[in-house]
């Protein structure tokens, strides 16, 4: 048991020293056994030993310090009124002076502003100073109230209302909870009862704390019935927090006893990806998920779930059977480029988080597998991982897929109903590709699941809360089509929490070699210096997949595929054909505040540099660029317009970064 040492200057007041006592025992008897010390009676060389000081007040600090043998196991015992008080008070007619008196000045003071700041304004409260007592500036003065001093009060008072003696205030009970590392349940619980009987200024920290209470009762509920072990851990791997399971898997009564070092190696514990293999405690197999907790841009903590190997690999192998996992991670990601490494680490970072993301890439950049390295670097990795591209499915398809739907909600339903991906992803990640498609009406209907993070399944009225992180995807520009009126403003700013732009491979062709190496394996070492200028000059529109591609045609066929010799050729050195650049440019110097260009002066600006171009072809182009968002085309005399996309496209082309 702990022990605590109450220290007075002497023991003149019995009754008062007993009662703080055992204000002090109501809260903290069962852990901290309370004893009395006196000042007046320790010899100069005495040194006092225990786990807590508590002096009565800041008048003794200076003489207390000489005999305790840690200065900053000192608590200051500060004392609030009873609330029960209160009432007596209430009842005093409004504008009455009243004498309050107590055994200091100090302490008088104190207590008049308690009540002060509790709402006790209608009367005058003046604090009796016994030094003042011969000048007469009390005599017309005819009620006095006091914390059980009733034998201080100035005789001529005759109506005089004991409050009874200040109890113990809460500030100093939870100091002493802090100092002592006693958060425990049956503690905050006589916190709770203490904090409703006395009269204190601070109601806000009041509040503040019954409010972390629930909410750390409420955690704890959750967490204790979890069958892993959990442990939150500083900067330095020492705990700051252990679950029951914790505790029992490494043995500990407290999450003081618990040395996770002494099982897993620091470095392993520091490490961005987890441990391939399991830790080993006690001779107990368990798999580590470990996330860090950032503070700004600032690790200054992990949370660390233990779960038994066996039953984690069973899991991961029935998510897998099922078509419900990740396989790859950012070991997989093929990349020498300085551009990949920085969205790479950022993809790290997102990954800590559990927060919505937003994937922007052309097609064939990796976005999927973007998407699946992130799950598997979050503290989701054991859940299971669903991806669904929205653009394949018609709107009705897609609702009932992502929501499920209750038994004959429609023709060809089954009889049992179905659960939808978003409730077969609990605790998992579900992964939107070509977000940028979804119609406006199914916008509203995904805008409630990913607002509320609850569902309604097709031909359903019961609410079904869902617990996955999203990550999305698109090639498309999700603002220009926010401001077309294509996609709605709320749900792109709900996504749009964590956005990650992968570059195209033209602006990263520092990859090229490492990918191609990757793909061709032994056989990268045939190619020539001229095929390997032919390659880096091209222009990659489809990116990672197309090289993959030219690559299994050039393991089949021992050459690359005609149209990297062909396109090149008519091509500018940023792998653009330079008529759609010419093209560009000339829409980029037409397009003002409210007017663009139209396609009859496009062909008649263009024919000079473009004899052989034709307004078909024209179209064809436009229509490209439009697609690809770098222009909007709208009727009249608006014409075409550059894009903020366009603009940006075009300064990377003429600066040879495509």
């Amino acid at each position: 048991m702990l022990h605590a040492i109450l220290l007075y200057s002497d023991d003149d007041n019995p009754e008062a020293i007993r009662f703080i006592q055992e204000n002090f025992e109501e809260i903290f008897g069962r852990y901290i056994s309370f004893s009395n010390c006196y000042l007046n009676q320790l010899t100069p060389h005495t040194v006092l030993k225990a786990d807590a000081f508590l002096v009565r007040d800041e008048t003794l600090l200076q003489e207390a310090r000489t005999f305790v043998d840690d200065f900053s196991k000192i608590i200051v015992v500060n004392r609030s009124p009873m609330r029960e008080s209160l009432k007596q008070i209430s009842d005093i007619p409004a504008g009455t002076n009243v004498l309050l008196v107590n055994d200091s000045y100090e302490s008088t003071l104190n207590t008049i502003y308690a009540f002060y700041e509790v709402g006790i304004s209608h009367i005058n409260l003046i604090p009796y100073d016994r030094a003042l007592l011969h000048t007469g500036i009390y005599d017309h003065i005819e009620i006095a109230v006091t914390p059980s001093e009733p034998h201080l009060v100035p005789p001529h008072i005759h109506n005089v209302i004991d409050i009874g003696y200040r109890r113990v205030s809460f500030d100093t009970m939870f100091k002493l909870m802090q100092l002592l590392d006693l958060d425990i349940s049956i503690i905050n619980r006589n916190l709770q009862r203490h904090i409703h009987s006395v009269v204190e200024s601070n109601e806000g920290f009041h509040s503040n704390y019954i409010y972390g209470y629930l909410k750390s009762e409420m955690l704890s509920t959750v967490v204790n019935t979890s069958e892993n072990g959990m442990l939150l851990v500083d900067g330095s791997f020492q705990p700051v927090y252990a679950n029951k399971q914790a505790l029992k898997i490494f043995h500990a009564i407290n999450k003081n006893q618990i040395h996770i070092t002494d099982f897993i190696q620091p470095e392993v514990l520091a490490a961005n990806e987890p441990p391939d293999a399991p830790a080993l405690i006690d001779g107990e197999a368990y798999s580590i998920e470990k996330n860090p907790i950032r503070l700004m841009d600032d690790v200054v903590g992990y949370s660390i779930i233990f779960q038994d190997y066996t039953k984690a690999q069973s899991q991961k192998q029935l998510h897998a059977h099922a078509g419900f996992a990740a396989k790859y991670t950012f070991k997989d990601i093929v990349s020498e480029s300085r551009e990949m490494a920085q969205v790479i680490d950022t993809a790290r970072q997102i990954a800590s988080a559990d927060d919505t993301i937003v994937i922007y890439g052309e097609s064939g950049t990796g976005k999927e597998l973007f998407a699946q390295s992130i799950h598997n670097a979050s503290r989701r990795r054991k859940g299971p991982f669903i991806a669904i591209n929205c653009a394949a499915l018609p709107d009705t398809l897609l609702e009932s897929e992502l929501f499920g739907y209750e038994p004959g909600s429609f023709t060809g339903a089954s009889a049992r109903g179905r659960k939808g991906l978003l409730e077969l992803a609990m605790h998992g990640t579900v992964f939107l590709d070509e977000i940028g498609e979804i119609s406006p009406k199914f916008q509203a209907s995904f805008l409630r699941a990913i607002q509320e993070r609850q569902i309604i399944r097709v031909g359903g009225k019961e609410l079904i809360d869902i617990d996955v992180r999203f990550i999305t995807a698109t090639n498309r520009d999700l603002r220009q089509k926010v401001r077309e009126g294509a996609f709605r403003s709320d749900l792109y700013f709900r996504l749009n929490v964590l956005p990650l732009s992968i570059p195209p491979l033209r602006r990263r062709r520092a990859d090229l070699s490492a990918l191609m190496k990757c793909f061709l394996r032994e056989l990268y070492l045939g190619i020539t210096r001229e095929e390997f200028a032919r390659l880096n000059r091209y222009g990659w529109p489809g990116n990672v997949r197309e090289l993959e591609n030219a690559c299994t045609f050039y393991r089949t066929m021992h050459r690359f595929p005609d149209y990297i010799y062909t396109d090149t050729a008519t091509r500018s050195p940023s792998g653009v054909p330079e008529g759609r650049l010419a093209l560009l440019r000339l829409i980029q110097q037409n397009t003002g505040p409210a007017h663009g260009i139209g396609r009859t002066n496009l062909l008649y600006q263009l024919r000079g540099s473009y004899p052989q171009l034709s307004d078909h072809k024209l179209r064809l182009f436009l229509d490209e660029l439009r697609k690809q968002e770098l222009i909007t085309i709208r009727p009249g005399r608006c014409g075409a317009q550059i894009t903020e996309k366009g603009v940006a496209f075009l300064q990377e082309a003429e600066n040879g970064s495509l």
